[in-house]
């Protein structure tokens, strides 16, 4: 080999290490490494978003590269909402890191989500595990309720607890289940209000809120998504899908 030829090769190694890898959406992100474990899945394996194809925009909303900052997900009941927010947590800590709050109704649902739901996605998923140390392990830092990686920390919150929504700010949020939360919290307002103020000193925050209606003009999750509609300066159109006698609907807001 010559070497003038050695000197080229050498140079665009070089300069392929500089090369950022990349941005893939939510969506292409989950199919290219989300396992779903069988303790949480009726279906365990790779995921596939071709099988919940109405997840999609929802997921890609919440990418690094799209300009959407709150998304309002109403859904029927056990059609992905969840795992489409975990994919959405997924993304967050591998591909676009920062500070991340993710709220269950309560606290108790919270410890359960992180033994049966965002511990099982770690172990499973082989570009997390690395990013996120085992809480076994010596100064790991991380416990059932904080998993600290590299340029942020996802902590798990209960809607039910003041404290937990305190204090820390998040550039990513995600809701799960606002038809379970308290409409008021110890006399501070709305779970959601007090999470959302959490995300303000971000310019590119990302809020995801997931939830199945309960009563019509009762409840939470429908008026935030009719909201978003009413006061959006530039919206799309609200999707409806039937499925299975449910509608399925989700309204994103750009600002």
């Amino acid at each position: 080999m010559a070497l003038s030829e050695g000197a080229e090769i050498y140079w665009k190694s070089f300069s392929d290490g500089f090369r950022p890898d990349p941005i893939l959406t939510v969506s292409e992100w989950a199919d290219a490494n989300r396992y779903l474990s069988q303790r949480a899945s009726a279906e365990p394996g790779r995921w596939l978003t071709s099988r919940t194809p109405y997840l999609k925009e929802v997921m890609d909303s919440l990418s690094a590269t799209d300009a959407t900052e709150r998304v309002v997900f109403m859904k029927g009941a056990q059609i992905g909402g969840s795992e489409c927010g975990n994919n959405a947590l997924a993304y967050w800590i591998s591909a676009s890191p920062g500070p991340t709050l993710a709220i269950a109704p309560s606290l108790e649902m919270a410890k359960r989500n992180s033994r049966t739901r965002i511990d099982p996605m770690i172990e499973e998923c082989p570009s997390l595990r690395k990013l996120v140390r085992d809480p076994k392990a010596r100064d790991s830092g991380n416990s059932m309720l904080q998993k600290l990686y590299p340029g942020g920390v996802l902590v798990l919150a209960g809607a039910n607890s003041a404290a937990s929504l305190r204090s820390m700010p998040a550039r990513y949020l995600f809701f799960d289940e606002l038809d379970a939360a308290p409409f008021d919290l110890d006399g501070e307002g709305s779970p959601l209000d007090l999470a959302e103020a959490r995300t303000r000193t971000f310019s590119r925050r990302k809020i995801l809120i997931v939830s199945t209606p309960t009563l019509a003009n009762r409840s939470p999750i429908e008026r935030e998504f009719l909201g978003v509609i009413s006061v959006s300066s530039w919206s799309l159109a609200p999707t409806a899908i039937n499925i299975s006698g449910w509608f399925l609907s989700a309204e994103m807001e750009r600002r």
